[in-house]
Parts: C-alpha cells; sequence; structure tokens
C-alpha cells in the first residue's frame, strides 16, 4: 500500500488558506464584518483541517518544537495573545445600532434626507430656514449645518423629521 503525501497539498493548503483568514479578517476588523464573516468562518474551519493535515505529516519535526524553549516561549506567547483577545471581545460592548444610524444620518446631507422624509429637498430646506437654521448648499449634511449654527444635531434631526 502506498503512502499519500499529505505535506504536499497541506503546506499549500494552510498557506492559501492562512492568507484569506488573515485578509477576510482585516477587512472584518477595520472596514466591515458582513460580506467577509460566513467565508471567513469556512475558510478558518479548512485552515484548522490543514492545520490537522500539516501536523499530521511533519510529526517528527512538530514534536520537536516543544523540546527548544524558544519554540515553547513563542508558542505560549502566541497562546496568550489570542486568549486575551478572546477575553477583551468577550466583555466588549457591542456597538449601539441606534447610536450608528444617528452617527449616518448626522453625515448625510440635506437633500439626500429629503426623499427620506418625504419631501422635496427645497422642502426641507425651506422648514428648516423658518426654523431658523439656513442652509447654504443643500449638500451640507446634518452635522455640518448643526456646526454651523452651534447647535446639537438633534435640534436639526427634530427639525428635519417634525
Amino acid at each position: 500500500m502506498r503512502k499519500v503525501n499529505i505535506r504536499g497539498f497541506s503546506t499549500p493548503l494552510i498557506i492559501g488558506a492562512g492568507i484569506f483568514v488573515a485578509t477576510t479578517g482585516l477587512l472584518m476588523f477595520f472596514v466591515t464584518r458582513d460580506p467577509f464573516r460566513f467565508a471567513h468562518e469556512l475558510m478558518g474551519i479548512c485552515f484548522a483541517v490543514a492545520i490537522v493535515l500539516h501536523i499530521t505529516s511533519n510529526w517528527r519535526p512538530f514534536k520537536r518544537y516543544f523540546t527548544q524553549n524558544r519554540a515553547i516561549l513563542i508558542i505560549l506567547i502566541g497562546l496568550l495573545i489570542g486568549m486575551s483577545l478572546v477575553g477583551i471581545s468577550a466583555f466588549r460592548e457591542d456597538a449601539d445600532i441606534e447610536e450608528i444610524v444617528i452617527e449616518h444620518i448626522e453625515q448625510t446631507s440635506i437633500r439626500a434626507l429629503a426623499p427620506a422624509v418625504g419631501i422635496h429637498p427645497n422642502v426641507l430646506v425651506n422648514r428648516l430656514k423658518a426654523d431658523g437654521y439656513i442652509v447654504e448648499d443643500p449638500e451640507m449634511s446634518v452635522e455640518q449645518l448643526a456646526e454651523k449654527h452651534a447647535v446639537d444635531t438633534d435640534v436639526i434631526l427634530v427639525s428635519i423629521f417634525k
């Protein structure tokens, strides 16, 4: 019976999965998580399988790492960092969805908000003017308008959504 060379595909699989998991992990952390989450998690499982296959095909060299002080230290540091990140994320408060939505609305232009209120942008500009808030350019955001008139964004939002 011929022995299957697992090393021939486990190492390239680890490299490919590692690159993908690292890239999607960074995108999820810095950009957005929704479009990448499922693929990231699925490739994480593939990555774990590839690691097991890689360790199996390299068992003797793998065991040697546990006889070297420096290798043991590096492994322990990696595990401590990973466990710390899990601990930090377990106690981290999730973002309040209402705050996120309001922040986005505050950064939206008056022109873009008008259809959400169900009126023409010029009507919204006039409504704000009647409430004492002069809109020089309908492309101004709610945040910019509030800053210009030295009021809180909530005051402007009340005028917009009344």
